[in-house]
């Protein structure tokens, strides 16, 4: 834990900002400030108006500190779902000896992944990624999961990167370097992940589907590492925006109606009469919640049926999965994830196991009160952010798991983190 014992998480979202402010001084994680404000200057995924950003930035950053009484102190983390993300698969080989075997050790592995580092950014500019070791392989024969202690004369480590596209380091650095100063950075939906799957969903496979503004993306996890990354879109903007036309109002309001009283499926659903405002803001309109409904359900099964015909290309691609299926199922987070039923719509479609992503490690945080507004998919990513950034402090030996007690102070990972970016796994 930081000196301070306390942590200020945001994520800024193409829709909406979220930030949450965690105090760790009586050994667990409570949170003291949350807030949710509109993102302004970003459309698409892009920056369009700094100013109208950092205003925005602004803004939570006031709120956040109008509730704690106080100028916000200790670490920030950012993360962010704008601009760009690639998922690639990387080998990097390292020769021990010529000779005779010789025992693998911490410095070996920590090499690789030094070498990799890089040969990804060879002008050493800064850049944000995750990084996971799905596996060793020593003398192109055996497959190990952590090689410490074993001999061999060369070692190939395969690695799964994840990285932000220049759109999105524009968003992180514009939207905190005015505001926050110095952070650390992180990607949303693998924060988000981090968040709401438990380690055996991810090491038996789960797909992720993240129901953004802007995007829809959906992840594959296997063997506790992405194996497949993929974003639609057609997203929940999409859903507002046939609203706004149906009904021929703002966007502004359609997005009321659709927290207010929005399903996702239409079935058992009353005419429940509604009255909304006009394009005009003043002229009164009526609907009801069953066509509202309708509405909704039509662009949400849409996107359904592009996430059903990945789920069926990896259930082909992965033999494991083939006659099962993928074990963990489907697991929904995002602000779609909000919407009523959509559970339902998502197991009819899906024929699946399904669920909505809330923190897996509840346990570990407190919110007194506020649990229901709080422990929800939208702010989940502002925890997988806290989440990450403990296993960073704590170090993870290779690949299994187990906490080293080392301090990233000074030496290897200290370098890293300071010139390369993020290092996860």
């Amino acid at each position: 834990m930081p000196k301070t014992h306390e942590l200020v998480s945001l994520d800024i979202g193409s829709d909406s900002i979220k930030g949450i402010v965690v105090d760790f001084s009586e050994g667990y994680g409570n949170v003291i400030a949350f807030s949710n404000v509109k993102t302004r200057g970003i459309e698409n995924g892009e920056i369009k108006d700094v100013v109208a950003l950092n205003e925005s930035m602004t803004q939570i950053i006031q709120d956040l500190e109008e509730q704690v009484g106080r100028d916000l102190r200790g670490d920030v983390l950012v993360s962010s779902s704008c601009g760009d993300f690639t998922l690639t698969e990387i080998t990097e080989e390292l020769l021990l000896t010529e000779k005779e075997d010789s025992y693998v050790t911490e410095e070996h592995v920590a090499k690789l992944t030094d070498n990799l580092l890089a040969d990804l950014f060879p002008t050493n500019e800064k850049n944000s990624l995750h990084l996971f070791v799905k596996r060793y392989i020593l003398d192109d024969t055996k497959i190990v999961v952590n090689p410490v202690g074993m001999k061999a004369k060369k070692i190939d480590a395969i690695y799964t990167v994840v990285m932000g596209s220049e759109r999105y380091r524009n968003v992180v650095e514009y939207a905190t370097k005015d505001i926050t100063g110095e952070a650390e950075y992180y990607i949303s939906f693998v924060s988000n992940a981090e968040a709401v799957l438990s380690s055996v969903e991810k090491d038996r496979g789960v797909m992720h589907v993240d129901l953004g503004y802007n995007t829809t993306t959906i992840t594959l996890y296997y063997a506790n590492t992405p194996f497949e990354l993929q974003r639609i879109d057609i997203a929940m903007k999409n859903v507002l925006k046939d609203i706004a036309v149906v009904l021929k109002t703002s966007v502004q309001e359609a997005e009321r109606l659709l927290r207010t009283y929005g399903v996702a499926v239409y079935m058992d659903v009353e005419p429940t009469p509604i009255e909304y405002r006009g394009l005009d803001g003043r002229t009164i309109q009526k609907t009801d919640k069953e066509f509202l409904s309708r509405i909704i359900y039509a662009r949400l099964r849409e996107i359904f049926m592009r996430v059903k015909k990945l789920y069926k290309d990896y259930t082909v691609k992965y033999p494991e999965f083939g006659s099962v299926g993928i074990p963990g199922g489907i697991v929904l987070t995002g602000g779609g994830a909000m919407l009523q039923r959509v559970e339902t719509l998502a197991s009819e479609i899906f024929k699946c196991p399904v669920r909505i992503g809330t923190i897996s490690e509840s346990e570990n945080f407190k919110c007194e009160g506020n649990e229901i507004n709080v422990f929800t998919p939208l702010y989940a990513p502002t925890f997988g952010n806290i989440i990450v950034y403990q296993k960073e402090q704590n170090m993870y030996t290779p690949m299994i798991g187990e906490r080293s007690r080392k301090k990233p102070s000074g030496g290897f990972f200290k370098k890293l983190s300071e010139t390369f970016g993020k290092i996860f796994g």
